[in-house]
C-alpha cells in the first residue's frame, strides 16, 4: 500500500476549511431552526437536531471522505485508518484523554459557576440550545439527538482532527494545537458570546491532546464524554 503525501494547510486554506461550515452554521441557527419551528411546531431543540445535522455535521462526516478521496488515498480500510489517525489506543494516548476531560471538565464547570453567580439568569447556551427536563412524554428527544450526537462528533472529529489537523502540522509544527483551536472556535462563533466562553477549554485542552496523541480517538473520547455528558444530564434533570 502505497502512501499517499499531504500537502500542508496553510493559514488561507484553513480560515476556507473552517469558514464555509461556519457559514453552514449560522444558516442552520440563525435562518434554519428558528424557520423550521414555526413551520413545523417543532420545539427549537428538536429544529436544531436536525438543521445542524443537514447543514453541517452530515456534510463535514461525508466531506472528510470527499477529501480523502481527492488526495488519491485508496479505499482499503487500514489506508482509511491511518489517514484519519484512528490508531489503538495505548496508555500514553489515555493518560492525555484523562487530563484532558479532567481538564475540560474542571475548567468549564468552573467558568459557568462564576458566571452564574455574578450574572443573573445566566446560561451558556444559546435559547434554542436550552430545554427543561424530558419527561416521559417527550423522551423521544432522546432519539432525535441521537443522530445529530453521532455525525456531530465524528464528522466534526473525522474533518478537523482527522483531514485538516495532520495537514496543518506540515505547516505549523507545534504551534498546530493553537491555530486549529482558533480556527475551531472561529466555526462556533454563531452561537454568540456566553458559549464562546466556556468552549475555550474544551477547544484548546482537546486540540493540544490531539497534537500530543496525533489520535483522532482521543478527539471522539473527550469531545463524546463533555457533550455527551452535558445533555444527558440536563435531559434527566440532574443539573439546570
Amino acid at each position: 500500500m502505497e502512501k499517499v503525501a499531504m500537502r500542508p494547510m496553510g493559514l488561507r486554506e484553513s480560515l476556507v476549511f473552517f469558514g464555509i461550515p461556519t457559514l453552514l452554521l449560522y444558516v442552520a441557527t440563525q435562518i434554519g431552526v428558528p424557520t423550521l419551528s414555526r413551520v413545523t411546531g417543532l420545539p427549537l431543540i428538536v429544529s436544531w437536531f436536525v438543521c445542524s445535522g443537514t447543514l453541517v455535521f452530515l456534510p463535514l462526516f461525508f466531506a472528510a471522505f470527499v477529501f480523502y478521496w481527492l488526495e488519491g488515498n485508496p479505499w482499503q480500510v487500514p489506508a482509511i485508518l491511518a489517514r484519519f489517525r484512528l490508531s489503538p489506543l495505548s496508555w500514553h494516548p489515555f493518560g492525555w484523554i484523562g487530563l484532558g476531560v479532567i481538564g475540560v471538565g474542571g475548567l468549564t464547570y468552573g467558568m459557568i459557576a462564576i458566571a452564574q453567580a455574578l450574572i443573573p439568569n445566566f446560561s451558556p447556551q444559546p435559547a434554542f440550545m436550552s430545554m427543561p427536563p424530558l419527561t416521559g412524554h417527550d423522551r423521544w428527544i432522546l432519539a432525535a439527538w441521537v443522530p445529530l450526537f453521532f455525525f456531530n462528533i465524528v464528522g466534526e472529529g473525522l474533518f478537523w482532527r482527522g483531514y485538516i489537523f495532520p495537514r496543518q502540522e506540515l505547516a505549523f509544527g507545534q504551534s498546530t494545537w493553537f491555530l486549529h483551536g482558533c480556527c475551531w472556535w472561529m466555526f462556533h462563533l454563531p452561537f454568540g458570546g456566553a458559549l464562546l466562553v466556556t468552549l475555550i477549554p474544551i477547544i484548546f485542552i482537546t486540540s493540544f491532546v490531539v497534537q500530543k496523541t496525533k489520535n483522532t480517538w482521543s478527539d471522539i473520547i473527550i469531545h463524546t464524554l463533555i457533550n455527551g455528558s452535558g445533555f444527558l444530564l440536563v435531559a434527566f434533570g440532574i443539573v439546570e
